[in-house]
């Protein structure tokens, strides 16, 4: 979805405000998979900060499902970040870190969204704090059972040294 910034450039406004819903559906992390559960909403204001700068703040939010990072288990999560970024910059890319190139006088809502949502992500999403994860040797879920696995993992470059200390 492309928005059309030739209004501020020509300051025919001061301001334009954005309140649309992206038709995005899932994006990836990683191998993970995102699904979006509802519409994402953006909104905010884009305005001008130099004659030729645009300037875009408002929020992202909406609700998720993915894998717990640990357990593999299903994770439904809200989501709700608050940015401040410029997104149109000609011949100042090099001041500026943009999230979307900007296409002639138009940016990309879409490719905005995705790469703002992207940078704003947690290193991993758990289904809960206390998530015990897989069992390393047999894949157990150790949220639901446990497992008859030995959990002395040893790095067999050092399997000489544990009789080191063994009492006699």
């Amino acid at each position: 979805m492309l928005k059309d910034l030739t209004p501020l450039l020509t300051k025919k406004f001061e301001e334009i405000r954005i309140d649309e819903y992206p038709d995005i559906k899932s994006t990836d992390r990683g191998g993970d998979e995102i699904v979006f559960i509802e519409p994402v909403h953006l909104f905010g204001r884009l305005y001008r900060i130099e004659d030729d700068v645009v300037f875009f703040s408002g929020t992202l939010e909406g609700s998720l499902k993915t894998a717990c990072h640990r357990c593999l288990e299903p994770v439904e999560e809200e989501f709700c970040y608050d940015f401040d970024e410029v997104v149109y910059a000609p011949g100042k890319e090099d001041d500026y870190d943009l999230i979307a190139e900007p296409e002639g006088e138009s940016i990309d809502l879409d490719e905005f969204v995705l790469n703002l949502f992207q940078l704003n992500l947690p290193a991993g999403f758990l289904c809960d704090e206390d998530c015990k994860g897989l069992c390393p040797v047999c894949g157990t879920n150790l949220n639901t059972s446990q497992c008859s696995c030995n959990d002395e993992i040893i790095d067999q470059r050092f399997a000489m040294l544990k009789d080191l200390f063994k009492e006699q």
